[in-house]
């Protein structure tokens, strides 16, 4: 059986559809126990977020000078859906150039969390509609302009579970954790910077990052099921 590099790029797009249907149903199935821990957390810490969120507010807005703008304006461009996209699509063509199995099949997984993570973003900043701090940061409900969720937390978020578990998934276990602490530091410089330059409370930070951790968790294992189902297909091939 050919490996995912050799399959026609069609195959490929195939995949990503299977992939974005599968990892949708992951999402709307009734959770286990084990997997209310994220949502249940971040749930728990958004409203004392929200309880809090002028105070902390003030703690971390623009407070750091010249360097800390620089941090935040390069955690910006990269923790952006544009960005996102172009390495999803790097990876893809490098992947397929350089036949290595592991960079398509992380570039599919990421397409198929960041479409989710799309939806689920845009829709909580459809209902949770508040301004940005910078802008007042009054609370309101329904309005197609909300900040309620950071979309920037999510997309940096999002990429932790790909990148781990199928993009690193062969390397040797000190490398593994070390790309993890580099992916989860750079989480935690994404959600500070938008709290730094008044784009959102920590609470928007919060809900941003769930979505971003659940949906990539939710792709990977919609990416192992999908490899479960087809290996018969590889081994009688």
């Amino acid at each position: 059986m050919p490996s995912s590099t050799q399959r026609p790029l069609r195959e490929d797009l195939r995949r990503l559809a299977r992939l974005v249907v599968v990892t949708g149903r992951r999402l709307v199935r009734p959770p286990s126990a084990r997997a209310w821990v994220v949502p249940g957390c971040a749930a728990l810490a958004a409203g004392l977020a929200y309880a809090w969120k002028w105070p902390v507010a003030d703690f971390f807005m623009g407070h750091g000078g010249r360097v800390a703008g620089w941090v935040a304006l390069a955690a910006r461009a990269g923790a952006s859906g544009v960005t996102i996209l172009a390495l999803g699509l790097a990876a893809l063509v490098a992947g397929r150039a350089r036949r290595r199995d592991a960079l398509v099949d992380c570039a599919l997984v990421l397409g198929a969390a960041g479409a989710w993570c799309w939806v689920l973003m845009r829709t909580g900043q459809l209902v949770l509609a508040e301004q940005r701090p910078a802008g007042g940061g009054e609370m309101r409900w329904f309005a197609l302009d909300g900040h309620g969720v950071s979309g920037h937390a999510a997309v940096a978020a999002l990429m932790l579970a790909p990148v781990r578990d199928v993009l690193a998934r062969r390397l040797a276990m000190p490398v593994r954790r070390l790309v993890v602490a580099a992916l989860v530091a750079w989480v935690a410089v994404v959600a500070w910077s938008r709290m730094w330059s008044g784009m959102h409370f920590l609470w928007n930070v919060v809900l941003g990052t769930a979505i971003g951790l659940v949906t990539g968790e939710a792709a990977v294992g919609a990416w192992r099921q999908l490899e479960s189902d087809d290996e018969p297909r590889r081994r009688s091939g």
